[in-house]
């Protein structure tokens, strides 16, 4: 036998050695294992609270969404009308419909009549907020479309309503004044029409520094070039009160949404 060669208990020894490292290893890998599993679990566990979380603010956050929502439509400032119809002639006659002095073509701003007794046409608005006026009508034509034998040579213009919900002491030189300097969109609210039924409209809603602040619907009446003429370069809008035919309206309501913007 060599003398290198090993004896069955030195082989013996050395691979119960061998076995015990390879136990050790065994038994740390294991132990890494189930170390890392662990924290994977933990990690797993802390992410899913935080979905759980994220999800339960996101449910509240969207239920506060819808709660506001709903508050902001349900929170209206309404002045209530008669249905009366008004007529360009009957405004003229009845309510000091006059021709603008400074512009022909428009007439001055008039509260819209509201007959009988009280009836909840004025409300403190909230200015710049949404508002919309209900007509019940609103009618427009071109009378020089009648005319024979050729058409819109004496009467070329077409006049429409315009409405402003504003302080109910304003005179029309102050309204004018004011959408002028605070930049209003008076003709967003432009409205008449062959179709004379209802209609939902956005007009302005504004407040005049100075004047209570009580607030009605104003109206005026203003004159375009009819769109029928086919040759329309050079003509201006006629005068208010003589031509562009007798527009009528007729307003059920005014709703002003303070909580949300125009």
């Amino acid at each position: 036998m060599s003398t290198q060669a090993k004896t069955l208990e030195q082989l013996i020894t050395e691979l119960h050695t061998t076995n015990g490292e390879l136990i050790t290893s065994n038994n740390d890998l294991a132990n890494t294992v189930i170390n890392k599993t662990g924290e994977i679990d933990a990690a797993v566990a802390k992410a899913q609270a935080d979905v759980s979380a994220a999800v339960t603010a996101g449910d509240s956050r969207i239920q506060q969404a819808i709660i506001n929502l709903a508050q902001s439509h349900a929170d209206m400032r309404i002045n209530y009308y008669d249905r009366k119809l008004h007529s360009k002639n009957t405004l003229i006659q009845d309510n000091g419909l006059v021709a603008d002095p400074n512009d022909e073509s428009r007439s001055n701003w008039i509260r819209v009549p509201n007959g009988g007794a009280w009836t909840g046409h004025n409300t403190y608005p909230a200015a710049k907020a949404l508002t919309k006026v209900h007509t019940v009508s609103g009618y427009s034509y071109s009378p020089g479309y009648s005319e024979t034998p050729e058409k819109y040579v004496a009467d070329w213009s077409r006049t429409y309503m315009q409405f402003i919900l504003t302080n109910e002491s304003a005179t029309s030189e102050q309204i004018n004044d004011n959408i002028a300097s605070q930049g209003v969109d008076i003709n967003r609210s432009q409205m008449g029409g062959w179709w004379n039924g209802s209609l939902v409209k956005d007009i302005p809603c504004m407040n005049i520094a100075g004047l209570h602040p009580y607030s009605c619907l104003f109206a005026r009446l203003v004159n375009v070039v009819s769109d029928g003429v086919s040759n329309p370069q050079g003509l201006l809008p006629q005068n208010i009160l003589q031509f562009g035919g007798n527009c009528n309206f007729s307003i059920d309501r005014v709703v002003n949404y303070p909580n949300i913007s125009e």
